[in-house]
């Protein structure tokens, strides 16, 4: 994935954690909590292809 894919789907997956969070319903606080853990999994190659990108430059 480039940096820009990777970008892109931490912004679709922050959006729909904002959404969940906001909820008042009990079941929005799981897709909440799937979605912060699923952006915590994009950290890291979002700055192995930023790293890469650098120095292809």
């Amino acid at each position: 994935m480039t940096k820009q894919e990777v970008y892109d789907e931490m912004v679709r997956l922050f959006g729909e954690f904002t959404t969940a969070h906001n909820s008042k319903f009990k079941k929005d606080a799981a897709t909440a909590r799937k979605a912060a853990s699923a952006l915590k999994k994009l950290i890291t190659p979002y700055n192995q292809a930023s790293i890469a990108e650098g120095k292809a430059k």
